[in-house]
């Protein structure tokens, strides 16, 4: 099997967690499933030799596992910076751009108390690993974004704007 092939087997791993994510109302299990598709996303781009995403991806994974015992915000800025230091020691060019654009927005959405604008925030950051993930040729990683983006949308819409109708 090419590494190739593996890298793409992988991501599609990652899309079972991507997908269910948004699904949750639970801010934990929602960082959680985000920690583990992480971890397998790194693993997909680093196969790839793309090593600006896959040190951002391993950083989104402490992120949100952060996230999940770190409420406080001032902590985003450890991770802000951890995000810069890891794009200017591999950086690659307009990807390197691209990917921590994209880190720097979840990371500011992992942190954020307003789900709206954490869910709005994941939903912008996945649009720029997107257009990434065409960049690099990684078709499956460009098919779970817009999973991604669309199940994100999907539960928006269920939990903020159809529930609080139902509870009138």
């Amino acid at each position: 099997m090419s590494l190739f092939v593996a890298s793409q087997i992988l991501v599609g791993l990652a899309a079972l967690f991507d997908i269910a994510s948004f699904q949750f109302k639970n801010r934990t299990l929602l960082l959680s499933a985000l920690c583990i598709s992480a971890l397998l996303i790194a693993a997909h781009f680093a196969l790839l030799k793309e090593w600006t995403a896959a040190c951002l991806l391993v950083i989104g994974a402490c992120r949100y596992l952060a996230g999940i015992f770190i409420s406080t915000p001032k902590i985003k800025w450890l991770f802000y910076f951890v995000t810069l230091l890891g794009t200017v020691v591999t950086f690659s060019g307009l990807t390197s751009v691209l990917s921590c654009t994209a880190s720097l927005l979840h990371t500011k959405a992992s942190f954020s108390s307003n789900d709206k604008l954490m869910r709005w925030l994941m939903v912008i950051g996945t649009g720029m690993w997107g257009v990434h993930d065409v960049i690099v040729g990684s078709p499956v990683a460009v098919f779970i974004d817009v999973l991604f983006i669309v199940s994100s949308v999907i539960g928006y819409y269920r939990i903020h704007i159809k529930s609080p109708c139902l509870q009138s």
